[in-house]
C-alpha cells in the first residue's frame, strides 16, 4: 500500500464571523428544510448550497474544509490502496471527528468506504468541537446524529463521568500522536518557554513577560479556549495541580481559528500567547504571522514527537462505546495495521508505535503507548 502524499476589537470581529455563519445556516435551512447544525447543511441539499456554505466558512477565516472532503477531486487527502479485508461492507460507520483530526477520519473513509455513502449524506462523517462530540456516542444522541465512533483526544474527567452516567463504556484506541503547542506573534522576541513558565503564565502568577522570566516588559495576554474543548482539557492536564486562572471574557475564544487570528493581530496584542496542536497550527489554518515556541528547549517537530523528546506529546484516539463491531471494527483494525499507520503518517501526523489491533473488554481503554 502507498499513501502519498483589522479593524476593531477581536470580540467585534468574532461577532461579525458568527453573524456570517448564522446567515449560511439560514440559507441552508430555507433551501433544504434542515439547518439545525452546521454539519447537516449538506443533507438533502443541492450541491450549490453545500458549496455556498464552504465559501462562507472560508470567508470568515476558518479552515477551507473542501480541501479535506473525501472523494472530492483534487482534495489534499493522501491516496491509499487499502487491503480488501479492511474495506467497509455494511455501508460504513457513522463517524465524528474533532476538527484537528478530521483529515485522518476523512482519509480513512476515502480509503475504506464508498463515495456514494459519504458524499450523499454528510451525517455519515462530520467534524465538531470536542466539548460536544462525545455525547453523540450515547443511545439518546441528538436526533439522528448518534455515531459509531469519534476521532478525538482523551475526554475530560467531567465528560467521562457524564458519559458513564448515560451508560457509555468508553474504549479508546490510540491512532495518532501530535504536539500540544504554544505560539506567539512572529515578531514576539520569545523563542522558548519552560514548563514552569507555562504554568506561571496560565495560573495568573505572571502578568507580564518579565514576571514569567523573559526579558521583555510587555503585559501577558494568555488566550484560552472554551471549557471541555480538546485543547483546553489538554492545558488543564499539563498544569497538573496548578489551577488554570479564570480567563477574561475577551480572552476566552470559542473556535480554534479565533485563537490564531487574535494572536496574529499584533497591533493591540503584542504580549499575546495561545495554544493548539501542531497539525492544526501548521497544516489546517492560515494562521498569519505566528511562531510556535520550543518547550524546555525542544522544538515541536515530527522527529521530537516520534522520539518523545517534546514534553507535551498527546495521543489521538478512535473512541467507541464498548467493543466496535462490523465496519467500525474494520476501521479499528485498519488503523492498527501497517497500511493504516502509513496513512496517518501521510496525512501529517505521527503514528503510535506499531502493534496489532487486539480487542479489549467493553469499557476498557487501551493503555497509552506514549513513552
Amino acid at each position: 500500500m502507498e499513501c502519498n502524499g483589522h479593524n476593531g476589537s477581536g470580540a467585534a470581529r468574532r461577532r461579525t464571523r458568527t453573524i456570517a455563519l448564522a446567515s449560511a445556516i439560514a440559507l441552508a435551512a430555507a433551501t433544504s428544510g434542515c439547518g439545525y447544525c452546521l454539519n447537516c447543511i449538506g443533507t438533502g441539499c443541492v450541491q450549490g448550497v453545500r458549496e455556498a456554505w464552504y465559501d462562507q466558512v472560508k470567508e470568515t477565516g476558518y479552515v477551507d474544509w473542501r480541501k479535506y472532503e473525501p472523494f472530492r477531486k483534487g482534495n489534499r487527502l493522501p491516496a491509499c490502496d487499502a487491503p480488501e479485508e479492511y474495506r467497509f461492507r455494511d455501508g460504513g460507520p457513522k463517524l465524528r471527528a474533532a476538527y484537528a483530526l478530521y483529515p485522518i477520519a476523512a482519509a480513512s473513509v476515502q480509503a475504506l468506504g464508498e463515495a456514494a455513502v459519504y458524499t450523499n449524506d454528510w451525517r455519515a462523517l462530520t467534524s465538531g468541537g470536542s466539548d460536544n462530540l462525545f455525547s453523540l456516542l450515547q443511545e439518546a444522541g441528538w436526533r439522528d446524529w448518534r455515531c459509531d465512533a469519534v476521532f478525538g483526544l482523551e475526554p475530560s474527567e467531567e465528560q467521562k463521568a457524564e458519559l458513564a452516567s448515560h451508560g457509555v463504556e468508553l474504549r479508546m484506541q490510540p491512532v495518532a500522536r501530535d504536539a500540544f503547542v504554544f505560539f506567539v506573534h512572529a515578531d514576539n522576541p520569545v523563542r522558548n518557554l519552560t514548563t514552569e513558565q507555562v504554568r506561571a503564565i496560565y495560573s495568573g502568577k505572571a502578568t507580564t513577560w518579565r514576571e514569567a522570566g523573559v526579558e521583555w516588559d510587555e503585559r501577558l495576554i494568555p488566550f484560552q479556549r472554551n471549557k471541555r474543548s480538546g485543547s483546553q482539557t489538554t492545558l488543564e492536564r499539563i498544569m497538573g495541580d496548578v489551577p488554570v486562572m479564570p480567563p477574561l471574557e475577551e480572552d476566552r475564544l470559542g473556535g480554534m481559528g479565533d485563537i490564531f487570528r487574535d494572536v496574529a493581530d499584533y497591533r493591540n496584542r503584542r504580549g499575546a500567547i495561545g495554544f493548539s496542536f501542531r497539525y492544526y497550527a501548521t497544516e489546517l489554518v492560515a494562521a498569519g504571522k505566528i511562531r510556535l515556541l520550543a518547550l524546555d528547549g525542544v522544538e515541536p517537530t515530527v522527529e521530537n514527537i516520534r522520539s518523545g523528546q517534546y514534553p507535551f506529546v498527546v495521543e489521538a484516539y478512535l473512541v467507541t462505546d464498548g467493543e466496535p463491531a462490523g465496519d467500525t471494527a474494520r476501521l479499528a483494525s485498519f488503523l492498527s495495521s501497517p497500511e493504516g499507520r502509513a496513512l496517518v503518517e501521510a496525512v501529517g501526523y505521527v503514528a503510535p508505535p506499531s502493534r496489532p489491533y487486539v480487542p479489549c473488554p467493553s469499557g476498557a481503554a487501551e493503555p497509552s503507548s506514549a513513552p
